[in-house]
């Protein structure tokens, strides 16, 4: 990669040369303190109105004219996550001599949003939104080296480099409205993309057809037939805009208002953040007894589980990187065992991440997680931050500054809350996150040979195989327990809501949605494994509702299932309505899931109407 060049101050060179003889040496050139880079995007957001019956689309977009601008800027941000996949990981998309490393975003503090005139209704690749234009802006702060090592064509003031993208103008409901095609799945275990993360898994490039040993982006059956590009503009509409970078000269008060953060000095430490624990919901899956889930431990049975999923997020405090370093066959922390390789992940993990609880633990709630550490996210934007690293799940570590999230949905992401009882009524207790529990990971100063390797010291931990599993040897800064558990009060609902029975909460509305749904009426049964038809009546059509059919358990009862998890989706507008399923086959008769019951949930398709006049019955 090319190396640095280093930025002379003119004035303070002249002053300098002025003083000296001719013959006395020329003085080294003087580095800036750090490196600014300006960060601008102009783009278009939106809501999409395409499935809302013509009845329901003028009150509906009376509603959202009448929204407040903190409505339009969430939904902003909401889009601007969506380059954050490819802007991490820009490194991973290019060989080392092509000097591309990683341009991530400002910490979200910094982020300037400017919403441009008032929304109005447009007419996008064939689609019918309300949008609104706006321009977002911000400043990252790094080290002076770091500017050419993020890109190499930044190398002074006025060094522009920009990345394209095509982004859905409504950033909601992106895996209902185009699956699978901009998920980039790559590195990631299956059933890791959920509704509530996509936009965080969200790659344009991603071309159809194309799988993940391959290079390509997919993973989960079926493998796309759309690009990412075209499934945006055939089922949402697109946007083609650009992040600009572009490097500053140094502007000491300009970085003073840019910076974010202090590390402390000398050491590497780990906080727990509890704004991730906070992100949290509950949902329903089933769990077949091969799933990887239950062979490393995160569900306490086979069938369904009702799990409390949450982000967890790891911020290295410190000035030095909390590092493994090399995972692969002969390295330290193998030889260790520190690290192990999943089968059904297919890649190294950190034995000791974390422990993650409900209420006291017991019960099966609480239980220890192995992931890869890496970095995934800038939190800090000062001087001493750097704007790349070196870290994947093949050389694990968290730099300084950065942040590791395990977001919410991800694969053994959860406590599995299935044991809790709350058929009589909801039940409130802590969730918690402990981060480096058992001091696997040095918070502090490593302590090293007379050569610099590391030293590693055995514990009383053992390995599957009964081999003794070592930590590295450690100066441990004191009070670092102080900031390794996040936790966040959570109620898990009476009977079986979760996500999809909550109320909405950014304004979502129309079918595909997953939240605000009611149960109606007790779990129906049919023949299992064959067709079913259910006959609905009521509604209106400027009221219109979403019927969702969904399997019910013969533990659990009616699971709040998710749009694509649903067994059918229809929407009843007054007149009669049939909507047909698939019976839900048997499961398993000896997890006492023999199929053959369905629940009806149903939501309005524009949030406030009523649901209660729609009622369907089985044919």
């Amino acid at each position: 990669m090319k190396s640095p060049s280093l930025v002379a101050l003119p004035v303070l060179g002249i002053l300098f040369a002025a003083a000296c003889s001719e013959e006395a040496a020329a003085p080294a050139p003087l580095k800036d303190p750090g490196a600014l880079l300006a960060l601008t995007m102009e783009s278009t957001v939106g809501v999409l109105l395409d499935e809302l019956p013509m009845d329901a689309r003028a009150r509906a977009i009376a509603e959202l004219e009448k929204k407040p601008a903190s409505f339009w800027e969430e939904r902003i941000k909401r889009q601007i996550e969506t380059t954050a996949y490819r802007l991490v990981f820009r490194n991973l998309y290019f060989e080392p001599e092509d000097g591309k490393g990683i341009l991530p975003l400002p910490p979200v503090e910094g982020w300037k949003i400017t919403v441009k005139g008032t929304p109005e209704v447009r007419t996008i690749d064939g689609h019918e939104l309300l949008a609104v234009d706006y321009t977002f802006e911000g400043t990252l702060l790094g080290p002076e080296d770091e500017a050419t090592k993020a890109d190499a064509r930044l190398t002074g003031p006025g060094a522009v480099v920009e990345e394209s993208f095509v982004l859905p103008v409504d950033p909601e409901h992106l895996i209902e409205r185009t699956g699978y095609a901009c998920m980039n799945e790559s590195d990631f275990p299956p059933n890791s993309v959920d509704t509530e993360n996509a936009r965080l898994f969200y790659d344009d490039l991603c071309e159809a057809d194309t799988v993940v040993p391959d290079g390509g982006c997919h993973l989960t059956a079926p493998i796309p037939t759309e690009s990412c590009a075209d499934a945006v503009k055939s089922h949402v509409g697109a946007v083609e805009t650009s992040v600009r970078f572009e490097r500053l000269a140094w502007d000491q008060a300009l970085a003073d208002a840019a910076r974010v953060g202090q590390q402390l000095p000398g050491v590497a430490e780990l906080r727990a953040m509890p704004e991730g624990v906070a992100d949290n919901r509950i949902v329903y899956r089933y769990f077949p007894a091969d799933s990887c889930a239950i062979s490393e431990g995160c569900v306490g049975a086979a069938g369904w589980r009702r799990l409390l999923q949450f982000t967890a997020t790891v911020q290295n405090l410190g000035a030095l990187d909390a590092a493994l370093g090399d995972v692969g066959p002969g390295s330290g922390p193998v030889e260790n065992n520190l690290v192990s390789f999943s089968e059904c992940h297919q890649h190294m993990h950190f034995n000791h991440y974390g422990n993650f609880a409900f209420g006291d633990g017991s019960q099966e709630l609480g239980s220890k997680r192995a992931f890869c550490l890496e970095s995934t996210w800038r939190y800090y934007n000062n001087e001493d931050t750097p704007f790349t690293h070196p870290y994947t799940c093949h050389y694990q570590g968290t730099a300084a500054g950065w942040g590791d999230d395990y977001i919410a949905g991800l694969d053994c992401q959860w406590v599995d809350v299935t044991p809790i009882d709350s058929s009589a009524a909801a039940v409130t207790s802590s969730l918690s996150f402990h981060v480096n529990p058992d001091k696997f990971l040095c918070e502090g100063t490593v302590k090293t040979d007379d050569a610099g390797n590391v030293l590693y010291e055995e514990t009383e931990f053992m390995t599957e195989q009964g081999e003794p599993e070592s930590r590295i040897a450690c100066d441990e800064t004191d009070g670092t327990a102080d900031n390794n558990v996040a936790t966040d009060e959570v109620t898990v609902p009476k009977g079986t809501g979760g996500l999809v029975t909550e109320p909405c909460t950014r304004g979502q509305l129309g079918p595909a949605r997953n939240c605000d749904f009611q149960l109606s009426g007790a779990a129906g049964s049919c023949t299992a494994g064959m067709p079913a038809t259910l006959s609905c009546t009521g509604g209106a059509p400027d009221k219109p509702v979403s019927v969702r059919v969904c399997e019910a358990s013969g533990k659990l009862g009616a699971i709040p299932c998710t749009f694509r998890d649903a067994l059918a989706t229809a929407v009843q507008e007054g007149a009669a309505l049939d909507v047909s399923f698939t019976c839900p086959a048997a499961r398993s008769a000896a997890e006492g899931e023999p199929g053959g019951t369905y629940g009806i949930y149903l939501a309005p398709l524009v949030p406030g109407d009523a649901t209660t006049d729609v009622t369907c019955t089985l044919n």
